[in-house]
């Protein structure tokens, strides 16, 4: 065991290790007290072999000895080390003035001891504890020169007439002298090691912070981001070449310079600026909108986000700004309010479009309606039956006409807002979608699937089945006519299937069906509008799904639709998709 780890023990390693000093402090303590109490046994075996047991010296010496042990051992106790020290320093002071009596006064070589003492003093104590036991060491000198000059009270006693004794006192006293001053030279040695150790630690700290700081510098200039830094006060210390870019003031026009005066114009809200200006009297962060000017006062929209740190250990304040030019995207918020604006006055512009065909157009054409239905009755059997067929057509026209302005009404009718929602039981509905059309006993509808409750606007839901199923049966051909309905679970949507087993519709038709007016009959052999298929598709697009068919001719038709578990509106499903296409 070295002495080194003899004398490191718990109170040693709860130093913590920036304390360099402290631990090599504690270090020579320990050794220093280890050689005192040797000493002082050395002293004890020298003063017998002259004095009794119970000699004062004898007694005093031990006394001494046990004091240096009990010192170091209470120490990891109380732990107050400027105590222990001034104790240790004390002691040693004491044993070597008692050991000089008996060993020649003046004359006794233990007054050797009194120099590594002092120098064990400024470096456990310090300089004025140093001093103060410098001053006591001249002084006790000085008194030995006047006991040994003056007085009997010296002697050498443990030295006798013999040179033999004389020399083993100086022998004794010059290794332990020796010992003490090898143990501080080595606590020098040991300090200035650690002290170059944590230096070089340090510097090679430094250079390495110095690097990666090199690297935020390169970077926060670099950075297209505007950065800028300000003291406390909110004058710009620092900006980088974004912020130059940025606004095209030069590092020269800011510094200095306040940073509400380069955030500031003539149409800026002074709102935000005075809450930029209470977030720097406050220290706190901030962050907003706001329209600046550039040097050729141009204006910009900036968002700016401010953050206050700590510039040093006295904690004063310094704030970054990091700003970015926002522009684009204001302008585009912009277009797309005056976009609604116009998309409010295009719906109220149908509006009145419905209202006109309601009234307008529907009055011209019951009047025909009716004229025609007078001739008749007023010719009655005199009308021609080569005429009969016009008539027939004309009412026939009149009807398909009624029936495509009342589609234009229903169309119209699905630009506006959303309904309430509610809890529906699709096996219900689609039943009573079914039920409602009244169709003949030959069309059979088949319900493949157990049909899920969903929290949707049932009207719509209800439109898109009884307009699936009004197409199923009225352009099926066959003498027994079937309906088949099922439904999946796919996630966050419901995938809805209505299959005919009808004429089916060829491939290139798919895209066709669903445009409002189209139909793949000859008006004059199925009566239709055109509508049912374009407003089945526009309230699935509305709802946030999707609407597709398999098909092929004389195989019947299978139409598909997705339906959100949760309402999404057709703008949230566009925004979804232009992002996907970025």
């Amino acid at each position: 065991m070295s002495i080194q780890t003899l004398i490191q023990d718990s109170f040693y390693r709860a130093i913590p290790d920036d304390q360099l000093l402290s631990k090599q402090r504690y270090n020579l303590f320990r050794a220093t007290s280890l050689v005192g109490t040797i000493s002082c046994f050395i002293f004890i075996l020298q003063s017998l072999s002259v004095y009794s047991l119970n000699h004062p010296v004898v007694y005093l010496t031990l006394v001494m000895g046990i004091i240096f042990i009990v010192n170091m051992v209470l120490l990891p106790v109380h732990k107050q080390a400027k105590i222990a020290f001034v104790i240790l320093s004390i002691t040693s002071t004491l044993i070597i003035h008692l050991n000089m009596y008996p060993a020649g006064g003046i004359k006794a070589s233990a007054a050797l001891y009194f120099a590594p003492i002092i120098l064990m003093v400024f470096m456990l104590l310090g300089n004025k504890f140093g001093q103060l036991f410098f001053a006591i060491v001249v002084v006790n000198a000085a008194y030995f020169y006047w006991m040994s000059e003056y007085t009997s009270t010296t002697s050498y006693d443990m030295i006798g007439s013999t040179s033999h004794n004389l020399n083993v006192d100086f022998f004794v006293t010059s290794i332990f002298a020796f010992l003490i001053l090898g143990v501080q030279m080595s606590y020098l040695e040991s300090g200035k090691n650690a002290v170059i150790e944590r230096i070089t630690q340090q510097t090679d700290e430094l250079k390495i912070k110095n690097i990666e700081l090199n690297k935020l510098s390169i970077v926060a200039s670099k950075a297209d981001n505007s950065i800028l830094i300000t003291d406390e006060t909110g004058v710009i210390t620092w900006v980088n070449d974004g912020f130059v870019r940025l606004s095209i003031f030069s590092f020269d026009d800011v510094i200095g310079q306040n940073v509400l005066s380069f955030l500031s114009g003539k149409n800026t809200d002074q709102n935000t600026i005075e809450d930029i200006r209470n977030s720097i009297n406050n220290s706190q962060s901030f962050s907003g909108e706001i329209l600046r000017y550039k040097k050729n006062e141009r204006s910009f929209w900036s968002q700016i986000t401010m953050t206050p740190i700590d510039a040093d250990i006295k904690n004063n304040k310094q704030f970054i700004f990091i700003e970015s030019d926002i522009t684009p995207r204001k302008i585009a918020e912009e277009k797309m309010v005056q976009y609604n604006i116009s998309l409010e006055k295009s719906i109220k512009e149908l509006d009145k479009f419905a209202y006109i065909v309601s009234h307008d157009l529907k009055a011209p054409l019951r009047a025909i309606g009716n004229l025609t239905g007078w001739i008749e009755e007023d010719l009655g059997e005199n009308l021609p039956e080569t005429i009969k067929p016009h008539f027939e057509v004309i009412k026939s026209r009149v009807n398909r006409m009624e029936g495509l302005i009342d589609g234009i009404l229903e169309y119209t009718k699905l630009t506006k807002k959303d309904g309430a929602l509610s809890i529906v039981d699709s096996n219900i509905l689609i039943q009573e979608s079914f039920d409602l059309l009244g169709i003949s006993e030959n069309v059979l509808l088949h319900m493949k699937d157990e049909f899920p409750i969903v929290k949707t606007e049932k009207i719509k839901l209800e439109q898109v089945f009884l307009n699936l199923f009004n197409n199923a049966f009225k352009y099926n051909d066959k003498e027994d006519k079937h309906i088949w309905v099922g439904c999946k679970d796919i996630g966050d949507s419901f995938e809805f299937y209505v299959k005919d087993n009808g004429p089916g519709i060829e491939e290139r038709y798919h895209d066709k069906i669903f445009v409002i007016f189209q139909t793949l009959n000859a008006r004059d052999q199925v009566e239709a509008r055109g509508i049912g298929l374009a407003i089945v598709k526009n309230i699935i697009d509305d709802a946030g799904g999707q609407i597709w068919l398999t098909s092929e001719k004389n195989s019947g038709a299978t139409f598909y639709f997705t339906w959100p578990k949760q309402r999404k509106r057709i703008e949230e499903k566009l925004m979804i998709d232009d992002y996907d296409q970025a």
